[in-house]
């Protein structure tokens, strides 16, 4: 339970179980004790306000309009017309005029659509009823902690709007994305969370970032092109260069004291013989940030090479404290004229399944460019998709700083376990993402790391060698799950360690 004050009332939103005869109450109370004068229930279906004290008995009872979303009608009621409500069920103190409390409706809708997110309260049997891939492609005796997904149930404004658009029939065609909301709305975020006045005319929306880098590639090069990769690496990032008929050219990281640093003099070698670079930032499996600084070196290499840059940065709102997220499209004009930016509400929010993302492009030649591959061939778009990704950025950032706390805490315990329970096994606290990067090279289990585990432990890993050569003897551990989970996946691994010695 939540409670505001204002204006000698008390707001006070008590959340309560999903589903259609679920959903937060909001009650508006004397600040100076007492029961409710008047009490929104906003049910998914069956809204509706109750006027009147609560310890006598309505006055009346207010069926929501059908088919208005139940906590849109009730902030609406409060912001048109609280003085109104008031009187008529009786308050007997003063009332406070129209405007008096608009100033906090905006965090009383917040709370109301924003209940404690679950991020503990939940099992195998529910996550092994989902039909996504991490929890299916394994035996059910192997616990997955494989591919990029987390196992949080999604954020509450989110689960609203696809129950209300399954309701209400909202399947059909989207509007085309140029009057949409969502360009606009990805456009503030930008400028907002991270400094990149991007202008909206030059977004598009796309099914998700690997089709950005595709269309990328094909466009921003010929065939017979270098592009440049820093592995480890995501794995599509190889086949988005090789199947376009460039040639893959490698500038690997580099293992330093405190985790993976980028080796300036091997790109700037590269970039001699290239014309595109594909940046993950941040990277993914190291997990690094990379700095301003960094930044600035591949900018000034990519600007005297003549370098287009593919900028991933969907794991930008998975940062952990201290660690600052620098697009590097914000770093100059010049710079920003040779990126192409792709990002997604897809890995923060737990949408992946629901293919939505967004470009940025730099400048108008970018985007002739991407724009020449006709509309039709780069696919329609995903109703449900813009949908949930246009809630993610506009009501669930409480979910999400909820589950950036949690992710944190399961870092830290994760990397302590490692170090204590699994001497041989190397990792850095990766500065963003949900992922950890497992060094076993040293145990030299055979035949290889990834099969060992997941047949001594039955914990099934993503394996090193797919992010490129660099990978031989790692795994990949993603632990965006419960701690209980997180800990019972790490013993089976430790002790599988422990029964070979």
């Amino acid at each position: 339970m939540s409670s505001i004050e204002a204006a000698g009332l008390h707001f006070v939103v008590e959340p309560a179980p999903p589903g259609a005869e679920g959903g937060p109450t909001l009650a508006v109370r004397s600040a100076s004790g007492g029961g409710d004068w008047l009490r929104f229930e906003c049910r998914a279906r069956g809204a509706r306000l109750w006027i009147g004290p609560s310890d006598e008995g309505a006055k009346e009872v207010l069926p929501a309009p059908e088919f208005a979303e139940p906590i849109a009608w009730a902030v609406g009621c409060l912001r048109d017309e609280l003085p109104a409500l008031l009187a008529k069920a009786g308050f007997d103190g003063d009332i406070p005029g129209a405007d008096a409390c608009a100033d906090v409706l905006g965090s009383v809708e917040t709370a109301l659509r924003n209940p404690p997110a679950r991020l503990s309260d939940f099992g195998e049997p529910e996550l092994r009823a989902r039909t996504g891939e991490k929890w299916q492609v394994y035996p059910d005796d192997v616990l997955p902690f494989w591919v990029a997904d987390m196992d949080f149930p999604v954020a509450e404004p989110i689960r609203r709007q696809m129950e209300r658009a399954a309701a209400v029939g909202d399947l059909g065609y989207p509007l085309h994305p140029r009057p949409h909301a969502l360009p606009r709305v990805f456009a503030r975020r930008m400028a907002d969370r991270y400094g990149y006045a991007v202008d909206v005319k030059r977004v598009c929306l796309l099914a998700d970032v690997m089709q950005g880098v595709h269309i990328g590639i094909a466009t921003l090069s010929e065939p017979g092109d270098g592009v440049i990769v820093q592995p480890p690496i995501y794995p599509p990032f190889f086949a988005a260069a090789t199947e376009h008929g460039r040639r893959l050219v490698e500038n690997p990281l580099v293992p330093g004291p405190e985790g993976y640093e980028l080796d300036f003099d091997g790109l700037r070698a590269a970039a001699r013989d290239s014309r595109v670079l594909l940046l993950s930032n941040p990277h993914n499996p190291t997990g690094r940030v990379f700095t301003r600084i960094e930044l600035e070196k591949i900018a000034e290499i990519a600007l005297e090479n003549d370098l287009f840059v593919i900028s991933d940065e969907i794991h930008s709102d998975l940062i952990y404290a201290p660690g600052v997220h620098v697009p590097i499209a914000t770093l100059s004009p010049e710079i920003e004229a040779r990126t192409l930016t792709l990002n997604a509400a897809s890995k923060a929010f737990n949408i992946a399944g629901l293919r939505t993302a967004a470009a940025a492009f730099g400048s108008a030649e970018i985007k002739q460019r991407f724009e020449s591959i006709p509309s039709h061939v780069r696919g329609g778009l995903n109703t449900l998709g813009i949908q949930a990704s246009l809630v993610a950025w506009t009501e669930a950032e409480p979910w999400l700083e909820e589950v950036r706390a949690a992710l944190h805490t399961n870092r830290d315990f994760a990397v302590d376990f490692v170090r204590r329970e699994m001497p041989g096994i190397r990792t850095y606290p990766p500065e963003a993402t949900y992922l950890l990067w497992l060094d076993c090279r040293d145990l030299g289990l055979e035949p290889n790391p990834w099969r060992f585990f997941l047949r001594e432990a039955k914990v099934g890993l993503s394996d090193g060698p797919a992010f490129g050569t660099q990978g031989e003897g790692f795994v990949r551990f993603n632990f965006a799950t419960s701690r209980a989970l997180v800990e019972q996946g790490l013993t089976r691994m430790a002790e599988a360690l422990r029964r070979r010695s």
